[in-house]
């Protein structure tokens, strides 16, 4: 598959809370993990979309990280 990217095009991305086909197959079925998801057909990955998880960590005063 190629992966250039033309100006002014978007890029797939994979949705957490949605639908999802794989645009190189079609296929619905995914092995998602914590930055990719990846078709459990054809193997094409697709980056998560980040709008879902939280930008920030909570932090909370005297808890060692």
């Amino acid at each position: 598959m190629d992966r250039t990217v033309v100006i002014g095009t978007r890029v797939p991305v994979f949705a957490l809370h949605g639908h999802n086909n794989c645009p190189t197959c079609g296929a619905s079925q995914w092995n998602v993990g914590r930055v990719i998801a990846e078709c459990a057909c054809c193997g094409d990955t697709l980056p998560i979309n980040n709008a879902v998880r939280p930008t920030h960590l909570l932090t909370r005063p005297g808890i060692a990280a």
